[in-house]
């Protein structure tokens, strides 16, 4: 089984969106929205972004997501999935309550 593979990679998805350019905006927002949560929760093995909070990197190998972070990104509920899908990550800016409230469920071990 390969155990390393990419995740989510920004640029390969707004690619699909070129003749698109409002989807692009929205799906670039909250992608963007996705990896700082993900920094921000300590949920990473590495950076993403740089000292002024934008984006650096901009492609994420499931070897650079921590344990607790692969728990929200995969298995049977895969939250980060249902929450790409949802409303709420198509606000501006994007609600991550939805993933606060899924990563504090991980973190009390339920």
């Amino acid at each position: 089984m390969l155990d390393d593979y990419k995740m989510w990679d920004i640029d390969q998805l707004l690619g699909s969106y070129i003749n698109a350019p409002d989807m692009a905006a929205s799906v670039r927002q909250k992608m963007e929205s996705l990896f700082l949560f993900l920094e921000r929760n300590s949920l990473l093995k590495c950076k993403v972004s740089d000292g002024s909070g934008n984006i650096a990197r901009r492609s994420l190998m499931r070897s650079e997501l921590t344990e607790e972070g692969t728990k929200l990104a995969s298995g049977p509920k895969n939250l980060v999935h249902r929450w790409l899908g949802s409303k709420a990550s198509q606000k501006n800016p994007p609600d991550m309550k939805l993933l606060e409230k899924a990563l504090a469920e991980i973190r009390a071990g339920k």
